[in-house]
């Protein structure tokens, strides 16, 4: 009985841990317990344990390449050519193309009153990391956000219609409510989806 116990807890520690996986800029691939994994987008890293551990580590984003975390994969782009990489979520991708990017929400406090602020990024990228399409929108219901926030699904559906996984995604949050806020929740859904399996 031990023994089955053992091989059991062996094949779980190894299925979970070739599951989430961080490389780093060096090339060195830690393996990682997604259940303990938290990524602090606002102070640009992300905190871990590493498998087999418990006491937690971190990774800044300039020292990232990427990470898988269940199944949401997490990258260091240079777009533009730009000198400087940002990290984005890569929602979807093509052979072509991919479909990036990731909402950031920002709370400021002066004395008893605190506000909050959440800004989206998404971008269709090809594979130099030059930007094909972008929007960038904030929180709020002014009448221009609100305009902003219907480019959303038609930029996705324009760029990855021969992707019916990530147009399924894509309906489960694009019920076109009166204020198109139901889309921002698909910038939370941050499982990656491959377009070519």
């Amino acid at each position: 009985m031990k023994k089955i116990l053992i091989i059991l807890l062996f094949v779980f520690t190894n299925s979970f841990a070739q599951s989430s996986y961080i490389l780093d800029k060096k090339g060195k691939t830690t393996y990682i317990r997604p259940d303990r994994t938290n990524i602090i987008l606002i102070d640009k890293r992300i905190s871990y344990t590493i498998v087999g551990k418990s006491w937690e580590k971190y990774i800044k984003f300039e020292d990232l390449d990427y990470a898988v975390i269940g199944s949401s994969i997490l990258k260091s782009f240079h777009l533009n050519q730009k000198k400087k990489s940002n990290v984005y979520f890569i929602y979807g991708e093509t052979d072509e193309k991919k479909l990036i990017g990731l909402a950031v929400t920002v709370t400021t406090t002066r004395g008893s009153f605190v506000s909050s602020k959440t800004y989206y990024e998404l971008y269709v990228i090809d594979n130099n990391e030059m930007v094909l399409d972008e929007i960038t929108v904030t929180s709020g219901n002014s009448k221009s956000k609100i305009e902003d926030r219907t480019k959303i699904a038609p930029m996705i559906r324009k760029h990855f219609s021969d992707c019916p996984d990530l147009i399924a995604k894509l309906d489960k949050y694009d019920d076109n409510d009166e204020k198109s806020a139901s889309i921002l929740s698909f910038f939370f859904d941050t499982e990656n989806i491959n377009c070519n399996e």
